[in-house]
């Protein structure tokens, strides 16, 4: 039973700091408390550092008491600086971007994986070439109305009309934002971002001094949609920072959801992610379990990570055994009404990962971060009707 636990979580790329976080944290915290007939409240949030967030929870039920130390590991810094450079940059880096995933034959990999999670990648390609036709089917309505003839002044119109769309329809469906998630995406696989890489080798010095000043039953590293790749790189580099912190608790998970890893890990130049990730699967200490979810579209469901990347699995005679691979149902994590109310939206699907659920289910992200089981016993269909000693 763990009594004191350690969370380190590193989310999407987002523009969120760790105030907003909690302060979601503590609003779903309700529903939490509600499913499960338990008690929970954050009793200190503390700001270390830039991006960081570091709370302390307290939760209890029938019998058990918990306290987890939640270490929030945000990317505001990252995106926001990319959401500030003039739209024309953030469209070029796109394109060059997108342009590099088909040459590569990594846009081909993706679809082959997973065709949904190909859609979304074409998502803000797609949207910006409507965009663009839309504006030029206008320009040239006008332009004949107006009787000029001068060649090629519609397309460059509708070059020209391109940006004020995209700051505004485009924003608020997402589009320029997405176009940010993957140029830093490539450039991050190829090591152009070296302040992530600043920020993650920060990381994991925290990680190895939170490890180091308190004992933990339960150290748990979490990382939801690109996080869910970012968190295998802080976890090679904490293993390589302290070769000895997989034993610094009785129980050491990684915890992957909704990921978007094989992003980076299907990229012929992705070298180094694949070696880190290697690094994980060598060490027999790391326990990985990863959920994943077919109505949503930004992950590859279906896929085994460590299979897709071609590496060495940790057993041999069952390859497919690590990580824990688990499809969950959203059905069975919200009541009707709330499925209703968000089975159109797929971000907002994306997001129930981290999000408080309503029915009782095997798969809950505050039963697995502030319950008294860890991430290996809660992530048990028995566990949700009392089968695993709930």
């Amino acid at each position: 039973m763990v009594s004191r636990r350690c969370v380190f979580f590193i989310g999407g790329y987002d523009p969120k700091s760790p105030e907003a976080f909690f302060g979601r944290l503590d609003r779903e915290m309700r529903r939490y408390e509600s499913t499960w007939n338990v008690t929970a409240k954050i009793t200190g949030i503390a700001n270390p550092a830039k991006d960081v967030g570091v709370a302390t929870v307290e939760a209890a039920g029938d019998g058990w008491q918990a306290v987890t130390e939640f270490h929030f590991l945000g990317l505001d810094s990252i995106v926001t600086k990319d959401a500030a450079r003039p739209l024309p940059v953030r469209i070029g880096r796109y394109l060059a971007a997108f342009l590099d995933y088909w040459l590569s034959g990594t846009a081909f990999a993706i679809f082959s994986r997973s065709w949904r999670f190909g859609l979304y990648f074409l998502y803000p390609f797609v949207a910006a070439l409507l965009f663009y036709l839309v504006a030029w089917v206008v320009a040239r309505l006008v332009i004949n109305l107006a009787g000029i003839e001068i060649p090629g002044l519609s397309w460059l119109i509708a070059l020209l009309a391109l940006f004020p769309l995209l700051a505004t329809l485009g924003k608020r469906w997402f589009v320029p934002h997405l176009m940010d998630l993957w140029s830093f995406s490539l450039e991050y696989l190829r090591g152009r971002r070296p302040a992530a890489g600043a920020l993650l080798d920060r990381y994991a010095d925290m990680a190895c001094k939170a490890a180091a000043a308190h004992p933990f039953d339960e150290i748990l590293f979490i990382g939801h949609s690109t996080g869910g790749g970012l968190i295998l790189d802080l976890v090679a580099r904490t293993l390589n920072a302290d070769p000895t912190f997989a034993q610094r608790a009785a129980s050491v998970s990684l915890l992957t959801l909704g990921s978007t890893a094989l992003k980076f890990g299907l990229h012929p130049a992705a070298k180094d992610f694949r070696q880190k990730v290697q690094r994980i699967v060598d060490n027999p200490s790391v326990k990985w379990s990863e959920f994943q979810c077919m109505v949503d579209v930004v992950n590859f469901y279906g896929t085994n990570p460590v299979l897709e990347m071609d590496l060495r699995p940790r057993d041999s005679e069952n390859p497919s055994a690590f990580p824990v691979v688990d499809r969950v149902h959203l059905r069975d994590m919200l009541d009707a009404t709330g499925y209703k109310r968000i089975k159109r939206r797929f971000f907002r699907i994306h997001y129930q990962f981290i999000m408080a659920n309503t029915r009782r289910y095997y798969y809950d992200f505050f039963s697995i971060c502030f319950g008294p089981r860890t991430l290996s016993e809660v992530a048990n269909p028995a566990y949700a009707t009392g089968k695993a000693g709930r």
